[in-house]
């Protein structure tokens, strides 16, 4: 004669205990893997930045062989360091021949509140590169002679259109400063010999 043997427990599904470890066991393992993310995403971030730039210092490059040695001159960039993209006084817009895309202006990583402007570098107005007799004692200093960098220090362009009679837009300060790389502890500065240094 068969007899049904019934379990003694019905099925009711996880416990609380189980379902309180197997969320422990979740928290940890995103835990570990989340650091490991945000290095990887910071990495990609740096080297399309890095890739920016080395784009941009070509175009230098290409523009000075156009231009008889020289590149754009204090009088075409007026006094400022960072300019909208469009902006006839901006670096972009001189360079606009050889740059086909806003995107080589915007670092990924960079400000995102500057990202309307259409850049988000600064760019150098050193007068070994701005001057109207040419850049020649710039391209004999390659190596140490900065061209852009990532814009760290400025949240607001110039007025545009406007030749300041000072050095532009005010600079934030120290503490309100945006460091785009390295867990936003460094920035990266390109020079004219075509290297990029993170600093």
């Amino acid at each position: 004669m068969n007899t049904l043997v019934k379990s003694s427990r019905s099925p009711q599904g996880f416990t609380l205990i189980e379902l309180l470890v197997t969320m422990a066991i979740i928290l940890i393992l995103a835990g570990l893997l989340l650091p490991a993310l945000v290095r990887a995403k910071d990495a990609a971030h740096r080297t399309a930045c890095l890739s920016n730039l080395r784009q941009i210092g070509f175009v230098y490059h290409l523009y000075r062989e156009d231009n008889n040695s020289r590149l754009p001159s204090k009088e075409m960039l007026g006094n400022s360091s960072y300019r909208k993209g469009n902006d006839p006084l901006s670096l972009p817009f001189h360079f606009q021949r050889y740059v086909q895309t806003n995107k080589v202006w915007l670092c990924p990583a960079g400000r995102k509140t500057l990202v309307t402007n259409g850049v988000n570098y600064a760019w150098s107005r050193a007068q070994n590169l701005v001057s109207e007799s040419g850049s020649d004692q710039a391209f004999e200093k390659l190596t140490t002679t900065t061209l852009v960098w990532d814009n760290f220090t400025y949240a607001l362009p110039s007025v545009f259109g406007v030749p300041e009679q000072t050095s532009g837009p005010k600079a934030v300060s120290t503490a309100l400063r945006y460091y785009p790389h390295n867990s936003k502890r460094r920035a990266n500065y390109l020079y004219f010999d075509g290297h990029v240094e993170t600093k």
